[in-house]
């Protein structure tokens, strides 16, 4: 493994996930970690999904939401996802990442991070 400082170094940072187990980001791992954020759940789409699933050998998936786990659970079900895809833990999140708009509402963004727990890819959308 070796750092390169000019990326930004990912802090280790835990997300409890719908199915109430917890998750960890910013722990070297030998997969990227691509981490979604979606302010509304329901935008979620078969073409994320198919995504996910062909990236799955390569990559750990972590979508973060601010919609409801009424609303997670739906999605879950429509797409035939597992419960520990998802997370409604946004706020702590997107202040670590900077993810807020201007009400501090959560933004839809993407960012991968390599095996390094350094931040390779990271827009907002």
């Amino acid at each position: 493994m070796s750092i390169n400082l000019q990326r930004p170094i990912v802090p280790a940072i835990g997300l409890q996930m719908i199915n109430g187990k917890t998750r960890l980001l910013g722990i070297p791992k030998e997969k990227v970690q691509v981490v979604m954020t979606l302010p509304k759940i329901e935008e979620f789409n078969e073409q994320l999904n198919e995504a996910i699933e062909f990236f799955k050998d390569r990559a750990d998936s972590f979508i973060i939401t601010s919609s409801s786990k009424e609303e997670c659970k739906k999605t879950i079900e429509e797409f035939d996802l597992k419960e520990n895809l998802i997370s409604t833990e946004y706020k702590d999140f997107s202040k670590v990442f900077q993810i807020l708009d201007e009400n501090k509402d959560l933004r839809k963004s993407l960012m991968i991070i390599d095996t390094n727990c350094q931040i390779t890819h990271k827009d907002i959308l």
